[in-house]
């Protein structure tokens, strides 16, 4: 198909990939003489001077980046030729178009004055009339040329075959149950609360929204010695929510993880170790559900295998995630916050804890559209912190603004895609959907990082 053909049919996307790869690797320099290897800290520079160019659609600085004669070719073998050309087509998808686009060079080779870079991309386009967006992933290859002034030209830029691409359209009607971990007590104590007042407050919160039967996922650890926390994990279930297991101790099953992880005869004996206090406060209510620490099912297939086996066997339904923004970071910082009555850190602690989770919850349901093909019922996973309790209000209106309602876990984890496994050692763990895209080498979609610097130091 030539150029026209297929913007009629993919609506100018593939071009706007192209453009974007091309505007991204063409802004480079270096002085003569210079090894390419030398200059990716000069590439990475200026591919962020470049997004500053892509958000305000300054085609031309793009432009400029490429030789006169330059080429670039289609994945059907068509090509455009010559800057005025390329220009011309950049204006028209500029108009049409947002991009976010990310990319990953795989590798950057050089011969005196001609260079090489190659790898794959991931690129979400939204129509600009529409609202409407779409994910795409191929690969890339663009070869520049050093002009006698040290600068890196665009010669010729070569996009890969990008297949299908995925519609990124969220269900406008969304289903998500909130859960609880760390209980009884998560997280660092503000100056002058108790473990008892955050579950009163939390606990009333949940009724008020008419979510009784909220699951909270036990450490009995944190039990032994602290009537605080005995009596906050009372308050909990006295208020008709329910409890499920987070093991004992809350050891990881990662040799990666911070905290030294338990080898797995040890790991579902420190499952074993919890049942009494979840039999003892959960009664007849069914407490057979367990919550992975840090979402770690093991990075090796063989202790996957072996503890999901002790869990099967002894009546456990596994409680799997699909919405993850680390919530509980922002509690430490709200603790010291807090202490020194700074009102406009905890401002921001408010802004960016939403700004996240609105960040995340998309990143969260983008990714089952890639992994699974469509939406699946949400389950949430919160902390039953002291900051999380303050921000409970504001992120329960995020939710119903996004038209997300509420069903318990047991309702939403019937969906038949909380019943598969992707039976695979990961290393890091995560949410359901994180666990198939890695599992599949999927490329997850863009997404703007946590604030997890700020955090560690705000309040100091």
């Amino acid at each position: 198909m030539n150029i026209e053909q297929r913007a009629r049919r993919y609506g100018l996307l593939t071009f706007a990939g192209l453009w974007m790869a091309a505007c991204a690797f063409g802004q480079s320099s270096s002085t003569p003489g210079q090894s390419v290897a030398g200059a990716d800290n000069v590439f990475a520079d200026l591919r962020k001077e470049w997004a500053s160019n892509l958000r305000d659609k300054n085609v031309g600085a793009c432009v400029a980046e490429y030789a006169p004669d330059a080429e670039f070719v289609q994945p059907d073998g068509a090509s455009v030729r010559g800057s005025a050309a390329i220009g011309k087509l950049y204006e028209t998808i500029t108009a049409t178009f947002d991009s976010n686009l990310v990319f990953d060079s795989k590798q950057l080779e050089s011969a005196g004055d001609d260079a090489i870079d190659s790898g794959s991309y991931r690129e979400v386009l939204t129509a600009r009339a529409t609202g409407k967006r779409q994910l795409y992933t191929g690969g890339y290859r663009t070869v520049y040329h050093r002009d006698k002034d040290g600068h890196w030209l665009i010669v010729k830029m070569a996009w890969i075959g990008s297949g299908d691409p995925i519609a990124l359209d969220l269900d406008p009607h969304p289903v998500v149950a909130l859960t609880f971990d760390d209980l009884p007590a998560a997280g660092t104590l503000p100056a002058g609360k108790t473990r008892a007042e955050i579950a009163e407050m939390l606990t009333g919160e949940l009724m008020a929204n008419h979510m009784a039967g909220t699951y909270g996922f036990v450490n009995a650890k944190k039990l032994e010695g602290n009537p605080d926390a005995e009596k906050a994990l009372h308050i909990w279930v006295d208020a008709g929510m329910n409890i499920g297991s987070h093991t004992w101790s809350h050891p990881g099953l990662t040799s990666e993880q911070v905290f030294k992880p338990l080898p797995v005869e040890e790991y579902i004996a420190d499952v074993a170790r919890n049942e009494p206090a979840l039999a003892e406060y959960g009664q007849l209510r069914d407490w057979k559900w367990f919550r992975y620490p840090f979402l770690e099912e093991g990075d090796t297939v063989e202790k996957r295998r072996a503890v999901r086996k002790y869990l099967f066997e002894h009546g456990y339904r596994i409680a799997q995630v699909t919405l993850d923004f680390e919530d509980y970071a922002w509690n430490d910082a709200y603790a010291r916050c807090a202490a020194t009555k700074d009102t406009v850190a905890i401002d921001w602690l408010r802004q960016s804890y939403l700004e996240t989770a609105t960040e995340y919850i998309r990143l969260g349901r983008e990714e089952q559209l890639i992994a699974f093909g469509h939406e699946i019922p949400n389950v949430m996973l919160l902390h039953a912190t002291a900051f999380t309790t303050l921000m409970l209000p504001d992120l329960l209106q995020l939710l119903r603004g996004q038209g997300f309602s509420f069903e318990g876990l047991a309702q939403v984890e019937n969906d038949s895609a909380y019943s598969l496994d992707p039976d695979a050692g990961l290393k890091y763990g995560g949410t359901l959907p994180d666990q198939f895209m890695d599992s599949r080498h999927l490329p997850y979609p863009p997404v703007k990082p946590k604030p997890l610097q700020q955090l560690a130091h705000l309040c100091q």
